[in-house]
C-alpha cells in the first residue's frame, strides 16, 4: 500500500494543504498520516486566535490558554484530530513530532516508510522561498522520498 505523509503547520493555509493533499492520497488509495512538527509553547501563544481546519486555537471552552500553562503536545494533538475530522476519515493517522522541522519531517517519513511527502509553501514568491533556504527547500533537497509542494499563497 502507498503511504503518504501530509505535513501540517499551525497556519490557516494548512486547510488547503490538508484538503488537496488528502484528495491526492485518496486518488492513490494511499494510507495517510497527518504530521505536525511541534513548536515551543511561546509559538502557540504568539499566534493568537487562529482558526485552522476547525481548530480555533483554544481548547474545549474557547478561552485563550495562558502561555505559562500551554502544552504543545496537547495543542498539536487537538489540531491534528480536528484536521482528521475535517477530512472526514477516521482511518487517517495523526502524529505530532518534535525537533527541527525539515529534519523531523524527513526522519518521520523515513520511519513511516512513506512513499510521498506532501507539504505547503507559504511564500508570496513561491520559487524565491524554495530557493532561498526555507523548510520546503531543505525537505526538497535532503529527502530521498518524493516531495509534492502545494503553493498556498493567494496571489496566484
Amino acid at each position: 500500500m502507498i503511504k503518504v505523509l501530509i505535513a501540517l503547520d499551525f497556519d490557516p493555509s494548512a486547510q488547503k494543504v490538508a484538503e488537496e493533499g488528502y484528495a491526492i492520497a485518496k486518488a492513490l488509495s494511499a494510507e495517510v498520516t497527518l504530521v505536525h512538527v511541534k513548536a515551543g509553547a511561546k509559538y502557540y501563544a504568539s499566534v493568537g486566535h487562529v482558526t485552522v481546519i476547525g481548530f480555533t486555537g483554544h481548547l474545549k471552552d474557547d478561552k485563550p490558554i495562558p502561555p505559562e500553562i500551554l502544552n504543545p503536545d496537547i495543542i498539536s494533538q487537538e489540531f491534528l484530530k480536528k484536521a482528521m475530522l475535517h477530512l472526514g476519515n477516521g482511518n487517517i493517522k495523526i502524529l505530532a513530532v518534535g525537533g527541527a522541522c525539515a529534519e523531523s519531517l524527513i526522519k518521520t517519513a523515513q520511519n513511516l516508510k512513506s512513499d510521498l511527502i506532501i507539504m505547503g509553501s507559504h511564500s508570496r514568491r513561491w520559487f524565491e522561498n524554495t530557493t532561498l533556504g526555507s523548510i520546503t527547500k531543505r525537505v526538497l533537497l535532503d529527502s530521498n522520498i518524493p516531495v509534492l509542494v502545494i503553493p498556498t499563497n493567494k496571489s496566484h
